[in-house]
C-alpha cells in the first residue's frame, strides 16, 4: 500500500482539502485502524516514509510485513533498525558541542600565541631601534642584551605552553574522530546479528560493482529468506527468533571466511544478502547450494533447556552484475528469484531469470 498523493487527489478540490499532505495523513490513520497498531512516534514515522514513497526498500519491506499480517511492535522496530539506523540525537549533540568546544579552545590558544609573537616583535624592534641610534652607552648594550633574553625567554615558555595546549586540542580530535567513527560503524551494523545493515550493504555493494566493472571481472550477489520464519516466531517465541537470526548471521560469516572479499550483510526481516566478488553465477548458485545443504545438516536447540528447534532452512535468489545494474536493479533480480524459490517449495537456490532485463 504505497500512496500516490497526486493520483490520489486527481478528482479533489485542492483548496477544500488543505495541505495535500492531509490525505497521507488519513491514508496513516486506516493503516493504524487496519493493523491495530498504536500511533506512537517510531511507528508514524515509518508509515509515512513508507505512504510518501520516498524509499522503495522500506516500502517493500513493509508491505511485505502486511501482507503477512504481522506488522507489529517487533516488527516496526526491526524495521527501523534496518531502514533508519541513526546516532541517537543526545550523543550526536555531544560530539557536535564537544567538536565545537575544541575548535573554540583552538582559537583562543591561536590568538594568545599571536599576541606573544607580536610582544616579541615590539620587544625586538625597540631594542633594534635602540641600538641603530649609535648612542648606547656600554651599560646599555648589556641592559639590552637582558632585555632581549627575556623576552626570548618569554616566547620560548609561550610556544612550549602553546604545544602542550595544542597537543590536548589534538587529542581530544582524535578521540572524537574515533567516537564518530564509532557511530559511523553503529549506522552501518544491525545490532541483533553484528552483519552489515542494508545502508552498510548498499554502500559497499556500490563500489564493488563499480569496481568489478572497471576491473572486468563478474561479482554476484544472493538474497536468503528464511523458510517460515512467522512459524517460527509464532511457535518459539521472538527471543528465539532473534537467536535464529544470529545464528544464521554467525553461519554465514563462518561458511564464507575462506572467500576473498566475501561477505553476509542482513537485508532485513529474515532476509540476509550474501556477496560474492569475482564469482559468475554458476559458481556463485553452487556455493549457495553448498551452504544451503550445510545448513540443513545442522540441527538447532533452545540453549536454556536443550529443547530441539529443528532444522533451519532457506530460500535464495542469485544475481550477477550486468553492465547497465544499479544496486536496486541487482537486488531486485535477486530478489525475484527468491520468490521463484518460494513458489516452487521453499528450501532451494534459484538463479536469476536470463530474460530479466
Amino acid at each position: 500500500m504505497r500512496f500516490n498523493p497526486e493520483a490520489g487527489l486527481e478528482d479533489v478540490d485542492q483548496n477544500a482539502l488543505g495541505h495535500p499532505d492531509i490525505a497521507i495523513l488519513d491514508a496513516a490513520r486506516a493503516l493504524f485502524v487496519e493493523t491495530g497498531l498504536s500511533p506512537e512516534p517510531p511507528a508514524y514515522e515509518l508509515i509515512w516514509l513508507h505512504l510518501k514513497g520516498e524509499d522503495p526498500a522500506l516500502s517493500r519491506d513493509l508491505e511485505r510485513a502486511l501482507a503477512a499480517q504481522r506488522l507489529d511492535r517487533a516488527t516496526i522496530a526491526d524495521l527501523r533498525r534496518t531502514h533508519l539506523p541513526e546516532i541517537a540525537a543526545g550523543e550526536l549533540h555531544q560530539m557536535v558541542s564537544s567538536a565545537h568546544g575544541a575548535a573554540l579552545r583552538l582559537a583562543e590558544k591561536l590568538e594568545g600565541g599571536r599576541d606573544e609573537i607580536a610582544r616579541h616583535d615590539r620587544a625586538i624592534l625597540t631594542e633594534d631601534d635602540l641600538l641603530a641610534s649609535g648612542m648606547v652607552r656600554p651599560d646599555e648594550i648589556l641592559a639590552c642584551i637582558k632585555r632581549l633574553r627575556a623576552a626570548n625567554a618569554r616566547i620560548l615558555a609561550a610556544n612550549r605552553r602553546l604545544e602542550t595546549e595544542l597537543e590536548q586540542v589534538s587529542r581530544e580530535n582524535s578521540a572524537l574522530v574515533e567516537r564518530l567513527d564509532t557511530a559511523e560503524r553503529k549506522a552501518r551494523t544491525d545490532p541483533l546479528t553484528g552483519l552489515g545493515n542494508r545502508r552498510g550493504l548498499t554502500d559497499a555493494l556500490g563500489q564493488l560493482m563499480q569496481s568489478a566493472r572497471d576491473c572486468g571481472v563478474p561479482l554476484s550477489l544472493a538474497i536468503l529468506d528464511i523458510d517460515h520464519f512467522k512459524q517460527i516466531n509464532d511457535k518459539w517465541g521472538h527471543a528465539i527468533g532473534d537467536e535464529v537470526l544470529r545464528y544464521l548471521g554467525s553461519f554465514l560469516t563462518h561458511c564464507l571466511k575462506k572467500a576473498e572479499g566475501a561477505f553476509a550483510a542482513r537485508y532485513g526481516g529474515e532476509e540476509f544478502v550474501i556477496v560474492l566478488p569475482g564469482v559468475a553465477l554458476d559458481a556463485a548458485c553452487r556455493a549457495l547450494e553448498a551452504i544451503r545443504a550445510a545448513l540443513g545438516r545442522q540441527v538447532m536447540r533452545r540453549a536454556s533447556d536443550g529443547a530441539r528447534l529443528g532444522k533451519v532452512t532457506f530460500s535464495a535468489g542469485v544475481a550477477q552484475v550486468r553492465a547497465s545494474d544499479s544496486v536496486d536493479t541487482l537486488l531486485d533480480r535477486a530478489d525475484a528469484a527468491v520468490y521463484t524459490a518460494k513458489r516452487a517449495g521453499r528450501d532451494r537456490v534459484l538463479p536469476e531469470r536470463s530474460d530479466l532485463n
